[in-house]
């Protein structure tokens, strides 16, 4: 009996022991949900991040316009915050990762951000591959690796009001071709490449930094339309894949797609056989914050299949409170959620030895740290600066000219007007640098028409008369703005007004954005430049002096 005893007390202590063995520890917990995450800090002081990095172990930081200025600085300071990560308990590089897609862009006014994507879907994709490997050059010179782009969405709306000219246009195959272009322009120069926002955004009327957009397509459609551009950016090699924070009626109808398994492991890792890392869009953006507690939602988009949960440093003139604390909360609760079983262990060494592999495999931290001599004399070479203007003067597209006025003749005597009653400086100012970056295109226009020697007066629209010159250009603009939209209304009705006023002077609208209202005024022509960067006008300047011809094909339908 007292053998029976002594054997059923070694079971029951080895059982124990079993048990304690398999219960995650919690300083392998804290290491690898570390990894897990993708946050940001305001500004371009470390300190406050530091601690996350050090302490907590994260995996990646998001890096904007806020934190990215000029290029020695920047390598200098992303040096130092790959040094304590080495330094910390991951002894692992960070995923610096940012937006620089064109129409977003980062380091702005210094990089070459080129003339957007949907101006690079108005020509070949070798100008898309092109200048997406300047990105990847520009981007590893300051010790950026990952971009977080190109944008795989069909912008097959066109009231769509946050992707737009981030999109590379309205046909599925034709972006499908850009996207392929993209990767391969990422991957020359060793750059992370990111394929967003699956299942897509393109087909949206709200943007998701305010809500949850619905899509309610069929389902053969969104495979046909939707999915395609994804399915050939896992073809062709895409790292990874970024969620969207968008309901999709036909596949999943309770969950955004951040937080669906039906969609991250069905579709994507099933249908489509993607194997690299997914990431989520940013939870700090409305769609997130408004209808989840975020920590709860980072919970079940790991558990939906999420490898990354990404936040971003986006505020939209809003209080958000204390980021760090409500990161390191995030953190606390996943951590929890491990320790507590909720989310298997098993879960977090999958998308753990995901992230670790994709660093591995890219030699991160081969290439710390970077040369900040060096990465001043690439970032927005001459060389880099040619190949935006060439893209940039590619697509070029004239839709009419009834008076046959362009090229403009030296003579000329030209009247320049905005059509746009926002300041658009402040609204990306309240961003945090999240977004295009750009406002200056109608100043820089007229400064570009200046400098080619123009007879130039610019007016506001509010002046009580415009003097009847020769030439009147009508400048419109847009911008891909986080939270935010311009009245474009109130831009077409300004030309309308302005052509009640100027009977018998040749107008011509300039639009320094995308081409969807080219036939809703008619004014004597319509120039579109499909975007708003400094390269954007440049090409229309080149095309009113005659140096270029517009050549480019609408990579979307105007509304009739």
């Amino acid at each position: 009996m007292k053998n029976l005893i002594k054997v059923f007390l070694l079971i029951t202590i080895s059982l124990v022991i079993v048990s304690c063995n398999n219960k995650p520890q919690k300083e392998e917990v804290r290491k690898k949900v570390g990894q897990l995450f993708l946050l940001a800090f305001s500004g371009n002081d470390i300190n406050v991040v530091l601690p996350l990095i050090k302490e907590r172990g994260i995996g990646g930081l998001y890096l904007s316009n806020d934190n990215l200025g000029e290029p020695e600085a920047t390598a200098v300071l992303l040096n130092s915050l790959q040094k304590a990560a080495l330094e910390g308990i991951s002894k692992t590089p960070l995923l610096t990762a940012a937006d620089q897609e064109g129409a977003w862009g980062v380091m702005v006014p210094y990089s070459s951000t080129g003339p957007g994507n949907m101006a690079l879907g108005a020509s070949d994709p070798i100008n898309t591959r092109k200048m997406y490997s300047v990105f990847s050059k520009e981007l590893s010179a300051v010790g950026v690796f990952c971009n977080l782009s190109p944008v795989a969405d069909v912008n097959s709306n066109a009231l769509n009001p946050i992707i737009g000219t981030r999109s590379f246009g309205e046909n599925a195959s034709d972006v499908s071709d850009r996207v392929k272009a993209a990767i391969e322009g990422l991957h020359e120069n060793g750059t992370i490449a990111t394929a967003k926002h699956f299942p897509g955004h393109g087909n949206t009327a709200t943007d998701s930094h305010s809500g949850i957009p619905k899509v309610s397509r069929s389902l053969k459609e969104i495979e046909s339309v939707d999915l395609l551009p994804f399915k050939t950016a896992v073809e062709s090699g895409a790292d990874i894949v970024m969620t969207a924070h968008i309901i999709y009626d036909a596949i999943d109808k309770e969950n955004p797609a951040t937080l669906s398994p039906i969609i991250l492991n069905n579709y994507l890792r099933e249908k489509l056989g993607f194997n690299g890392v997914i990431i989520t869009d940013s939870f700090n953006m409305q769609a997130i914050q408004k209808n989840y507690d975020p920590a709860e939602a980072a919970i079940l988009a790991i558990l939906a299949g999420a490898d990354m949960i990404m936040l971003a440093e986006e505020r939209y003139g809003e209080d958000v409170g204390d980021y760090i604390k409500s990161q390191n909360r995030m953190l606390d609760v996943v951590e929890q959620a491990v320790i507590d079983g909720r989310i298997p262990m098993s879960r977090i060494d999958e998308a753990y030895n995901r992230l670790l592999s994709l660093k591995k495999r890219y030699k991160l931290a081969e290439k710390l740290p970077v040369d900040p001599i060096k990465a001043k004399e690439i970032i927005g070479n001459v060389e880099n600066k040619q190949i935006a203007l060439s893209c940039a003067e590619a697509a070029m597209t004239v839709a009419y000219d009834n008076k046959q006025s362009i090229p403009l003749s030296k003579d000329s005597k030209v009247s320049i007007v905005k059509l746009a009653k926002e300041n658009v400086d402040e609204i990306i100012k309240i961003a945090e640098g999240i977004g295009p970056n750009y406002a200056n295109a109608y100043s820089d226009f007229v400064i570009e028409m200046k400098a080619e020697n123009f007879d130039v007066k610019e007016y506001n629209f509010d002046d009580k008369e415009i003097p009847s010159e020769n030439i009147i250009i009508a400048v419109s603009e847009n911008y891909p703005l986080p939270g935010k939209s311009l009245d474009l209304k109130e831009q077409r009705r300004r030309l309308s007004k302005l052509q009640e006023e100027n009977v018998g002077t040749t107008i011509i609208n300039v639009a320094l954005k995308d081409p969807y209202d080219a036939n809703l005024v008619k004014p004597d022509a319509y120039i579109c430049a499909i975007g708003s960067n400094i390269s954007n006008v440049k090409a229309v300047v080149n095309l009113l002096t005659g140096k270029i011809e517009a050549k480019g094909k609408f990579p979307v339908t105007p509304i009739n």
